[in-house]
């Protein structure tokens, strides 16, 4: 969602926008992270699938206090939260000043240490689900290394949290040991979904995107698939730029769909108007037959 807004806004903002840029390189950034993750999300496919689930992005708050998870699993006998870690080439463990070292060719970069965050969201998560008076579970955590040339190298001692960290391949292993230490279920049938239910339900909505922009700033209308140009007119059911020539039938739905992103999710019938520069009745009909409501 976020690389969607992100493109919405650089397809509607003109390229000398002082923050044109930014949202450019904001949007090549979630798009690679995103492109890692979801490269790590599918090899938790390979998971059975009897008495798992797994939720992705989850904001939490509890009380005053916010937090995002990357992916949560819930079992019936634990719950486990894990980080994307996106660190390319060779990293160290360095237990001894909880950090962590990036080799990058011959640079060297600390980082700071990932499980002092988790922590952080494992207690989170335990005062969320007491707050809900949900029945209590184990909470684990797991910190996978997604960047494909990430090579992780763990000193001699090997300690417990060390085992904690793992490369995305390595990830459905790591999850099956704690299924075989957690053998027996602490949720029955009715508790689990009483977890999964608030997982869903219960917590705010993420911010999506991180820049402001105003609406005056943005070109209205409706963009030419071929010229680029805010130049579509809409007559006999037919949209023409009156730039190139180029006519189509759909080019308004982009034009709707950057509206839900940046504009608003409930469509006003004016704003959605003055946005596609068109008049309520044509502007209503496109939406019906797109099978949205007035």
């Amino acid at each position: 969602m976020e690389i969607r807004v992100g493109q919405a806004y650089l397809r509607r903002l003109p390229e000398r926008h002082p923050m044109y840029r930014d949202i450019e390189r904001y949007v090549e950034k979630r798009k690679a992270k995103y492109k890692r993750e979801k490269r790590a999300d599918d090899y938790l496919a390979f998971l059975p699938q009897d008495g798992l689930l797994v939720f992705q992005g989850l904001p939490f708050q509890n009380g005053s206090s916010r937090t995002l998870i990357d992916t949560l699993i819930l079992t019936r006998a634990f719950v486990l939260i894990i980080e994307y870690n996106h660190l390319s080439d060779t990293i160290y463990m360095d237990p001894a000043f909880d950090q962590l070292i990036q080799h990058k060719g011959k640079a060297e970069k600390g980082w700071p240490d990932p499980f002092y965050r988790l922590q952080k969201q494992k207690r989170f998560l335990q005062a969320w689900a007491r707050a809900r008076h949900l029945p209590e579970l184990p909470v684990e955590y797991l910190v996978i290394f997604c960047h494909e040339t990430a090579e992780v190298k763990a000193p001699p001692a090997n300690t417990a949290e060390e085992q904690k960290i793992c490369l995305a391949n390595q990830a459905v292993y790591k999850i099956n040991r704690l299924r075989d230490l957690y053998g027996q279920p602490v949720l029955d049938s009715k508790h689990f979904k009483k977890w999964e239910k608030h997982l869903l339900t219960h917590h705010p909505p993420a911010e999506i995107f991180p820049f402001k922009i105003d609406w005056d700033a943005m070109y209205m209308g409706v963009r030419c698939p071929v010229c680029r140009r805010f130049e579509m007119e809409y007559k006999d059911e037919v949209w023409r730029c009156q730039y190139c020539g180029q006519a189509d039938k759909i080019s308004h739905r982009q034009a709707i769909e950057d509206f839900f992103l940046l504009v608003s999710k409930t469509a006003v019938e004016q704003d959605l108007c003055d946005f596609l520069r068109l008049g309520a009745e044509k502007t209503a009909k496109l939406l019906q037959e797109m099978g949205l409501c007035w």
